[in-house]
């Protein structure tokens, strides 16, 4: 049982994680019935914290009020390596080690996605909120100095990927795409605007520039009261919303203009698996995470999340914001059992999920 925190009083908590000692001040959102916290930090990151690592705790009634954007970078480069800088737009701090140009084209690419994003819920009846705290991103210089940054958070996978936001610091973390071997002219100058140039010109950029498309996707929707971090927010609205904004531009040197394109690989992905797909498998995407969690299958889940998404929105685009609101104001860790999830979800689609699993299967067969 989880109570509800105030939100008035600065918290002050003292305790011992992996043999040290750390004092943490924050707006404390969550305590658990056994003393357990989720306390959010001047910085943005969320920590959880268990009972048995509290040494101490005090509030007084000092305000919480987050960090100024000068206050922040200053916090964000006193923890990153030396030889960080910082690239301030309208809604970002960008703390990079690579060229100022490709900061200011992260930058541009950001303000662009985030513009787009609320002006596109806000004109379909969601609620848009302004981010509490700046949005952040971090951009290395190369993918060794990246993935060594990023393994204590993301373990062997951050050899995987190109990019991440993280639940636990709301910050979206990359590096510079074109230090990319396939994407770079020998002898050429990193970071430089020939060579953002020429990366968008190979199509093997495509899938690179997604992914920073979709994780900063993520990092707005967690932002802007869409969802909201660790609350129950179901894995295939998550990510298919990241997956409905991704698909990127490689036609000109913004890298990314558009909303709600048809993603071809999510849609081939889709289309090859539908011979093998049977009715009644929509109900095991909504119930609970696991298809979306699993290794190998799924890439073949999240083409369906995508394709779902895609149907909502253009189908049943009153209900998806419906819905949408509802799943906005889920209480922070409380998970719903998968009845939960089914009962929610028939409430605003219909009691009838097999109908709505034949037309949806039968609108994707449409799309081009």
């Amino acid at each position: 049982m989880l109570l509800p925190a105030s939100t008035c009083a600065l918290d002050t908590v003292v305790l011992s994680r992996e043999g040290q000692q750390q004092t943490i001040e924050g707006k404390l959102l969550v305590t658990a019935r056994d003393g357990g916290m989720l306390l959010l930090d001047p910085t943005g990151v969320l920590w959880a914290i268990q009972p048995d690592e509290i040494v101490q705790h005090t509030h007084d009634e000092r305000p919480f009020e987050p960090l100024s954007d000068d206050e922040m970078a200053a916090a964000l480069l006193a923890e990153l390596p030396e030889g960080f800088r910082v690239h301030k737009t309208a809604n970002y701090i960008i703390c990079y080690n690579t060229s100022r140009e490709y900061a200011q084209w992260c930058g541009g690419l950001l303000e662009r996605l985030q513009r787009a994003f609320t002006n596109y819920w806000d004109h379909r009846g969601l609620e848009i909120q302004e981010p509490e705290l700046p949005l952040v991103a971090i951009v290395f210089a190369d993918a060794q100095s990246y993935r060594q940054y990023s393994q204590k958070e993301l373990g062997e996978a951050a050899g995987s990927i190109v990019g991440y936001y993280s639940l636990r610091t709301n910050r979206v973390t990359m590096y510079d795409l074109t230090g990319v071997q396939a994407l770079r002219r020998p002898g050429s100058r990193r970071g430089s605007i020939e060579n953002i140039n020429r990366m968008l010109s190979q199509p093997q950029a495509g899938p690179l520039v997604a992914t920073v498309v979709h994780e900063a996707t993520h990092q707005i929707a967690f932002n802007c009261g869409m969802h909201t971090r660790y609350a129950d927010i179901p894995l295939w609205v998550s990510e298919g919303i990241a997956l409905y904004f991704e698909t990127p531009d490689l036609s000109s040197g913004r890298g990314w203009r558009g909303i709600g394109s048809i993603n071809p690989p999510r849609l081939a992905t889709f289309r090859r698996n539908l011979p093998h797909r049977t009715i009644g498998m929509l109900p095991s995407l909504i119930a609970d995470d696991r298809r979306m969690r699993e290794v190998t299958p799924g890439a073949d889940a999240y083409a369906e999340a995508w394709a779902l998404c895609y149907y909502l929105i253009h189908r049943r685009p009153k209900e998806f914001v419906e819905y949408l609101t509802m799943l906005s104001e889920k209480p922070q860790l409380v998970w719903d059992e998968p009845e939960q999830r089914l009962t929610e979800f028939r409430e605003y689609f219909g009691e009838d999920l097999q109908a709505l699993e034949q037309d949806f299967l039968r609108q994707i067969q449409t799309v081009r």
